[in-house]
């Protein structure tokens, strides 16, 4: 009995999660990201016409190699790990974000405006996150024998940072070298999703 309510809370987690991540990679794709396929078939709610089902296809590749490539006894802390650190370094340039609104649009009408001693005292929180991890700890294996202690977090990083040239490759750094400008359009798929499209146009200089 001590274990039902732990599995029930559990459960309610990994489903919120994984919804919102398939909602994540839905809404990458409605935004004309490359994917292959195309992003007509990702962006889309097929086949109920109601729920991202090949948004979670894309959530669910990654969380089989994930669960696959670790050794099983360290499989589920590790994705817990992977999933956590990444979150922080998106929390760390959230704030930082927030910092440079305030000081390059320190008079655009905010509905709400956080107390600044929040902020720091969250953005040094982030801080202590990154870096913490990176520490040896006192038994020297982490809790993820045999694996590093700080393996999760170069994955993390390496995810994202991949995430971050393929975006940079397909946007600015391709249309420079063979010289063409990406041209966004709408449309409407069957089941009423609105994406962006982009279509290429070679400039006339070249």
């Amino acid at each position: 009995m001590f274990f039902f309510p732990v599995l029930v809370v559990s459960s309610r987690n990994v489903i919120t999660v994984t919804f919102a991540a398939s909602r994540i990679n839905q809404e990458l794709a409605k935004e004309g990201i490359p994917l292959p396929f195309g992003s007509r078939f990702w962006a889309s709610n097929w086949p109920t016409g109601k729920s991202p089902l090949p948004g979670l296809i894309v959530h669910l590749i990654p969380s089989i190699i994930v669960i696959i490539a670790p050794p099983p006894a360290v499989a589920y802390p590790f994705i817990l790990d992977i999933e956590g650190y990444p979150g922080q370094i998106i929390n760390f340039f959230i704030v930082i974000g927030l910092f440079w609104l305030r000081y390059r649009k320190p008079n655009v009408h905010r509905p709400f405006r956080v107390w600044w001693p929040f902020a720091v005292f969250f953005l040094a929180a982030s801080a202590f996150l990154l870096v913490a991890p990176f520490l040896k700890p006192s038994n020297g294996v982490g809790d993820t024998p045999p694996l590093p202690y700080y393996l999760y977090c170069l994955v993390g990083i390496a995810i994202m940072v991949t995430g971050v040239l393929y975006w940079a490759g397909w946007r600015v750094l391709l249309p420079r070298v063979f010289g063409y400008e990406l041209i966004p359009r709408k449309e409407t798929l069957d089941d009423g999703t609105v994406i962006t499209l982009f279509s290429r146009r070679k400039l006339k200089n070249q």
